[in-house]
């Protein structure tokens, strides 16, 4: 499990990205794949609300010959508004009653027991250029991996 954030990155985005292992090729052990071909469930929390699914399928046509493909849903494409903003979301739920998305108190309480390890003993800091993805380290930290973006072919 990684998670990669920062101030001032490329884009504001929140998303989960699974990564599944590459696939057997038992039907396709001699085809030739364009492009890389793992698969990956990519849900977007914000700000473009969504999920997509990339994933190795035969390319149209008479040739036995596989491709990375692409299937994504949108909120905003399917029902075709724009969803609340995260404060505007929790002082609904707050005005309403609704507790589903707050935290309860345990849950607070072990947060701040796993976070006070880091607090006592600090990582050190990697500064990067504004508007970049990271520092090199966060590359080098999930290495032979990368890192993967929805619109990037998979790795």
């Amino acid at each position: 499990f990684y998670l990669r954030t920062g101030k001032r990155m490329t884009e504001r985005r929140w998303a989960v990205t699974l990564a599944f292992r590459e696939p057997p090729k038992q039907m396709f052990r001699e085809v030739e794949v364009r492009g890389p071909g793992r698969t990956h469930l990519t849900m977007e929390m914000g700000p473009n609300e969504g999920i997509a699914v990339s994933f190795l399928a035969k390319v149209p046509g008479p040739s036995i010959e596989i491709a990375p493909a692409r299937m994504e849903f949108r909120y905003a494409g399917s029902f075709g508004s724009e969803l609340i903003e995260a404060y505007e979301r929790l002082i609904h739920d707050a005005l309403v009653g609704d507790r589903t998305l707050f935290t309860r108190c345990d849950g607070i309480e072990r947060v701040w027991e796993l976070v006070e390890r880091v607090i006592e003993d600090p990582p050190p800091i990697h500064p990067y250029p504004q508007g970049t993805w990271g520092p090199k380290a966060a590359e080098e930290l999930i290495a032979p991996l990368r890192w993967h973006l929805p619109e990037e072919p998979s790795p």
